[in-house]
């Protein structure tokens, strides 16, 4: 009996390829058979290879309907081929079609990238600070001269205010006297008073003494 070749899928995720495979069947003539029900138990040997290069061929066996295939090289286009083995007969069955698929990233981010994002933050943090103060002060600025104004004395006033007054007066002097109106006042003190109040009495006294002597002469 002729061993035919697998159904194979391949699908790339995460920078490994994810192989899936079901099959064979056993062929004699115009029959087919499952491989199982004709020769018990088998192995799938799975063969890559990077395309377009000499290297070698890898190969690997599984029991099992599916195989991961690590530790390829990001955005690398694998090609596989598989194969069923039967180590007790010492037979092998016919290889599937050849399927190539690119690898992708593998999730491990390089040195590299985060030194470049990390630099690249630190550039947009200094150069983005002194834009936002610089943009602020301009607004404050063009708001300040917008709604408060400020006035510039005219040069032919500064001009005119700086030279030395001249002769001529341009108003006229204040009057240096003014007339006042004004009541005469006396001051007279305690004693003062007092000395006129007595000559006062001793004037009096005299008068009604020659008063009296008027009187007794008639």
């Amino acid at each position: 009996a002729v061993i035919g070749p697998p159904d194979v899928k391949v699908k790339s995720e995460s920078g490994s390829l994810h192989v899936d495979f079901k099959g064979p069947f056993a062929k004699q003539e115009h029959d087919e058979w499952p491989l199982k029900q004709y020769y018990g138990s088998w192995k799938y040997r799975i063969l890559y290879w990077k395309k377009g290069s000499n290297t070698k061929v890898t190969h690997i066996d599984t029991k099992h309907n599916s195989e991961i295939l690590s530790q390829l090289d990001p955005w690398t286009i694998y090609c596989i081929q598989v194969q069923a083995v039967i180590p007790e007969w010492n037979k092998t069955g016919e290889l599937s079609r050849e399927l190539c698929e690119q690898t992708t990233h593998n999730g491990v981010t390089p040195v590299w990238v985060i030194v470049t994002i990390l630099i690249g933050s630190m550039l947009v943090v200094v150069i983005f600070i002194p834009v936002c103060f610089f943009s602020f002060l301009y607004l404050y600025r063009l708001t300040r001269h917008v709604f408060c104004p400020s006035y510039i004395f005219p040069q032919h006033l500064k001009e005119f205010l700086s030279k030395p007054p001249s002769g001529s007066q341009l108003f006229s002097p204040l009057p240096q006297e003014e007339h006042l109106f004004y009541d005469k006042l006396t001051v007279i003190s305690e004693e003062s008073r007092n000395q006129s109040d007595e000559t006062g009495d001793e004037a009096s006294k005299t008068t009604e003494h020659l008063q009296d002597s008027e009187q007794d002469s008639n």
